[in-house]
């Protein structure tokens, strides 16, 4: 079986078995290593699989309210605020002195972000890593800072896991590919059939930008600029709305964008409340990850 058909084979099912995850491993490096290397290759198989039992411990804990991929693209895909689980013994946040303090979940957000990576996957024959909050957000809001985004003691370990998720990515993007796209998935209602971008006007992909200019963020084969293409409403667009105003991004784009250091270009995309409804869900889906392919064909794997 080749690695491009495990690729879709493995996405078509959801997240990948640790198993799995080695052998695509192996099979995607086979050809372009020598026998000495590849013996060091399968060395670190064997650690990944003798981790086993310890990872399935930790998906008793705080873990087993994230949904976790590890990728094997320079980009990554998160979604804080789609989750639908509750926590044992976690009571609802009340957000006393928090400003902008909602509890709101962004329906289906979750299950985008999961439809998104699974496109990509077959796109470009790899799959991007997806980190996915299964928690409620009147909970924990994992896209704040810690002593705005939870209230309970009990809380904290969730809080804490997701972002590690976040760090581990991003550090796996920075030490294989030198830095890489992080694209975090949200849901809004004010414009019901449009996509906000957020990037602080451009701080959170500077590296982006200083690399390859504007065009990378608002060209033709940007990520907008491929949606609105395909006929979605961009808001801004780069064109007569050049600034982010309604929605600039937020705790995750702010604290992993490339503005840090961090070599992670990061975007918040805030989806219409129409574009996420389960019979457009698919569509929405498909267009974002044919959209992302070509910038990603365009900015990232090329540039390797």
């Amino acid at each position: 079986m080749s690695s491009s058909n495990w690729g879709r084979r493995n996405l078509a099912y959801g997240k990948p078995t640790q198993l799995e995850f080695v052998l695509s491993l192996l099979v995607n490096h086979m050809r372009n290593f020598r026998t000495g290397a590849l013996a060091k290759l399968g060395l670190v198989a064997i650690g990944v699989l003798l981790h086993g039992p310890l990872s399935a411990q930790e998906e008793q804990g705080p873990a087993r309210l994230l949904t976790v991929w590890a990728g094997m693209l320079p980009i990554i895909l998160s979604a804080p605020h789609g989750g639908r689980e509750s926590i044992p013994g976690v009571p609802v946040r009340r957000g006393i002195g928090v400003p902008q303090f909602t509890t709101e979940r962004d329906n289906n957000t979750a299950e985008l972000a999961e439809a998104i990576g699974r496109a990509l996957g077959d796109r470009l024959d790899a799959k991007p890593f997806l980190i996915v909050a299964r928690f409620e957000r009147k909970y924990v809001d994992a896209n704040r800072p810690h002593a705005a985004a939870y209230e309970s003691a009990a809380a904290k370990p969730y809080y804490e896991a997701y972002h590690r998720a976040l760090e581990d990515a991003s550090e796996r993007v920075r030490q294989r590919w030198m830095g890489g796209m992080l694209l975090d998935i949200h849901g809004q209602g004010a414009e019901a059939d449009t996509i906000f971008r957020g990037t602080d006007n451009g701080r959170s992909v500077s590296a982006l930008q200083q690399k390859f200019g504007n065009e990378a963020l608002t060209g033709p084969k940007s990520i907008v600029g491929q949606l609105a293409l395909k006929g979605y409403k961009v808001i801004p667009n780069g064109v007569g709305e050049a600034r982010e105003q309604r929605y600039t991004g937020g705790y995750t784009t702010r604290t992993y964008g490339s503005h840090r250091g961090t070599q992670i270009n990061a975007i918040q995309l805030e989806i219409g409340t129409n574009l996420r409804a389960r019979a457009k869900l698919d569509r929405t889906a498909i267009d974002l990850a044919d959209s992302i392919a070509v910038f990603a064909r365009q900015y990232i794997l090329a540039a390797r």
